[in-house]
């Protein structure tokens, strides 16, 4: 999704950041960073394996815009380039400010400006800013004489980001048009990047519409429906691998359509209406018709599990149709299924 055929990357400065929770230091570059022509082709690999799904998200604050840092900061840069050096150290020393909590790692801070980058149908200059707290263990070889040495080190993996943000200078009046990842926090911890930093909410798109609404359905399944009515697996995984189906099979979302399709039981139906409804947000509303996001469908593919494990001897691939799978108990009390079919293959 990302292209930069037309691109280039026209600043670059690096910082470190300690946690200030522990005193570890800040150590903020006085002038850009310089690298030959081998290196921005891998600062480019870096940039590529970043962001791979169109989750955009926007600057937000509670009272005012303006008054979100990263926003404000990054609003200058569009504005006026020559403050790249000093308005990179102002976010070096902001997300320090934010490293508080004793989970949060050093590591580097890149910035980079790039010149008209598209992702998608966004096209514009933008802002990097990635930071890099896990390093990979590298080996590299040395000849002297007649022998050659195997070195050991540790480093930055150009495959492998850790935290990233991409600003893009479009529709700069509802927060910009952001993309953002952290692949190595998840759940209540994502929260120091996204929240605590830099203070974004996701946008409204088809693509957010569709993983959300996937997720929802599984929550709903495996948690409120199976809450009080205790799901066979097998139904689970019927209910999952029906919703799978209506994605596959439709372009766009009927909330009503769906639920009645999915669950056919009309008061279940009507039940998870309300719990899709209850989710929505002012930004997004699931409960509503939008179309459905090939690319969210492909991402979210490991939501429809249909596997049905018993014990370490036999995994169950179902498909669907239920009906065809008997649950029951024999005289000893060993639990077993039947499974009902016409052809083997």
């Amino acid at each position: 999704m990302l292209n930069n055929s037309l691109s280039s990357i026209a600043h670059a400065i690096t910082h470190y950041i300690g946690n200030k929770l522990k005193d570890e230091e800040l150590i903020l570059s006085e002038d850009e960073s310089v690298f030959d022509e081998p290196t921005r082709q891998i600062l480019w690999q870096y940039v590529h394996g970043a962001f791979k799904a169109p989750e955009f998200y926007k600057f937000t604050h509670s009272a005012e815009l303006d008054l979100n840092n990263v926003y404000a900061i990054a609003k200058d840069i569009f504005s006026n380039e020559e403050s790249f050096v000093k308005r990179s150290q102002d976010l070096a020393k902001l997300l320090q400010t934010h490293s508080q909590h004793p989970q949060v790692k050093s590591g580097e801070l890149f910035i980079m400006y790039f010149k008209r980058l598209s992702f998608g149908e966004v096209t514009g200059d933008a802002i990097g800013i990635f930071k890099s707290e896990k390093k990979q263990p590298f080996l590299f070889t040395e000849t002297q004489e007649s022998i050659i040495d195997i070195h050991s080190f540790l480093g930055i993996s150009p495959g492998k980001v850790d935290k990233a943000c991409l600003i893009f200078n479009a529709n700069e009046e509802d927060g910009y048009q952001v993309l953002s990842v952290d692949n190595l926090n998840k759940g209540e911890e994502t929260k120091f990047w996204f929240e605590d930093f830099l203070n974004i909410t996701q946008r409204s798109t088809e693509y957010s519409k569709t993983a959300g609404i996937i997720d929802i359905t599984k929550n709903f399944i495996l948690n409120d429906l199976n809450s009080d009515d205790l799901l066979d697996k097998h139904e689970k995984i019927d209910f999952l691998n029906r919703s799978k189906e209506f994605f596959k099979e439709n372009e766009t979302y009927d909330p009503e359509e769906f639920s009645v399709e999915v669950f056919e039981d009309k008061a279940v139906a009507e039940r998870f209406r309300a719990y899709t409804a209850e989710k929505s947000s002012p930004e997004i509303k699931y409960d509503e018709n939008f179309e459905i996001s090939q690319d969210a469908l492909k991402k979210k593919q490991r939501v429809f599990k249909s596997v049905l494990k018993l014990d370490k001897n036999f995994h169950v691939y179902i498909h669907g149709n239920r009906e065809l799978i008997e649950k029951g108990t024999d005289e000893n009390g060993k639990k077993y299924y039947k499974l009902y079919y016409d052809e083997e293959s």
